[in-house]
């Protein structure tokens, strides 16, 4: 599933490539992935342009010139792809593909849980899946103090509150990996037993390893809207690396199941206890 720093360089390369370029046809092969029938889609889509692209959490947002927003959530295994106007799409595969006045075409593909949905400008702070999301871990108020802040009175494992969509918005199970190693933080440490410099130490981690993976143009198996694929995987510190040294203290990296997600720690580094980790 793509996180933030994967859909930040998606969002970056389409206010690249699309910028400018008019919606002159659409055609609709997962009617269900909309959040209007599709008639209304087509027909409130088509002389559009877009006016520039963004992200947010795990979102592309696509403004068009006027009156709408386009959001992308690519869900499980997803696509956003400029392909030439000879380029022939299987309907089995793409989701939406958007004809451009240029001759190209944009398709958008995801095997689960994806969405394309049409927002009135300046709306998304109504929308249902939008609304909820937390904050933005990259930006300038995102300081250890309001990390602390939202971390006060709570309980349970670090890592179950760095996935949740509504606590921090675009962290995944790739760059979480990473994320707890360098913060020196068991994935099941819980949150209660942080202290300043814990917390301190996880603020950086989070920002250094968002900005390293947009850095690496997304992690494995992401692309941008031409197709590069993202080089993050070969940067990696402990996350899926199995059985490999650390790059710490040569431990070898171990794996273990955290609810439904697998973890890969240090067991060294990143000791439970919090008192083993001072």
């Amino acid at each position: 599933m793509p996180e933030l720093p994967d859909i930040f360089v998606l969002a970056r390369s389409m206010d690249q490539a699309l910028c400018g370029r008019s919606i002159t046809g659409v055609k609709i092969y997962q009617p269900k992935c909309l959040n209007l029938p599709e008639e209304e889609f087509c027909r409130a889509v088509i002389g559009h342009a877009f006016h520039r692209a963004r992200h947010r959490g795990k979102w592309v947002i696509a403004d068009l010139n006027r009156d709408w927003t386009l959001a992308f959530n690519l869900g499980m295994g997803g696509e956003v792809r400029l392909h030439g106007a000879t380029e022939i799409p299987n309907p089995q595969r793409e989701r939406v593909v958007l004809y451009l006045d240029n001759g190209q075409q944009l398709w958008t593909h995801f095997w689960w849980f994806g969405h394309v949905h049409l927002i009135p400008l300046g709306e998304l702070n109504v929308h249902p899946l939008l609304a909820r999301l937390g904050p933005e871990p990259l930006v300038a108020d995102f300081t250890p103090q309001k990390l602390e802040e939202m971390l006060r009175g709570k309980r349970g494992a670090i890592k179950k509150y760095l996935l949740d969509q509504s606590f921090i918005a675009g962290i995944g199970n790739v760059y979480i990996q990473d994320i707890l190693w360098y913060a020196r933080l068991h994935p099941l440490r819980t949150v209660n037993t942080l202290d300043q410099a814990d917390i301190e130490r996880l603020h950086n981690a989070i920002q250094y390893v968002l900005s390293e993976g947009i850095r690496w143009g997304g992690g494995p198996r992401e692309y941008d809207v031409w197709g590069n694929e993202g080089h993050y995987a070969e940067h990696l510190q402990v996350g899926y690396q199995t059985g490999k040294p650390c790059p710490a203290c040569g431990t070898v990296i171990e794996e273990l199941r955290v609810g439904s997600t697998t973890s890969y720690i240090c067991p060294c580094c990143q000791k439970l206890g919090k008192e083993k980790n001072e």
